[in-house]
């Protein structure tokens, strides 16, 4: 199988009273390589941004949690690491304010 590249975005992630806003899911029988996540804060104040890679759609692991973002600022929540995810495993975001931030993920889908 060949290596394709993929991205996955979000304009304006879901807010922290709402549930997380998905990024994108490993395909079955599939690993990928999570290259890289920013996350750009669209608002004129600060926000907080999490962000989650949950194993198999049900085990939540942290790769951020509530971070400040200035206003008019980008994170690069994942930047210089590779991440691996496995099939079924879920990238989700969310913000202290629904709309505020802006969200884009590098793939590597299918590697073997």
């Amino acid at each position: 199988m060949a290596n394709t590249f993929k991205k996955g975005y979000v304009s304006g992630m879901s807010g922290s009273s709402g549930s997380p806003t998905t990024l994108y899911t490993v395909p079955s029988s599939t690993a990928s390589i999570l290259i890289e996540l920013d996350c750009c804060n669209t608002s004129n104040a600060s926000q907080t941004v999490t962000a989650i890679l949950s194993h198999g759609g049900s085990t939540d692991i942290h790769l951020i949690k509530n971070v400040p973002i200035p206003a008019g600022s980008t994170l690069k929540v994942i930047s210089g690491q590779k991440i691996v995810a496995e099939q079924n495993d879920v990238v989700k975001v969310y913000a202290s304010n629904a709309s505020s931030v802006d969200a884009v993920l590098s793939i590597l889908e299918d590697v073997n």
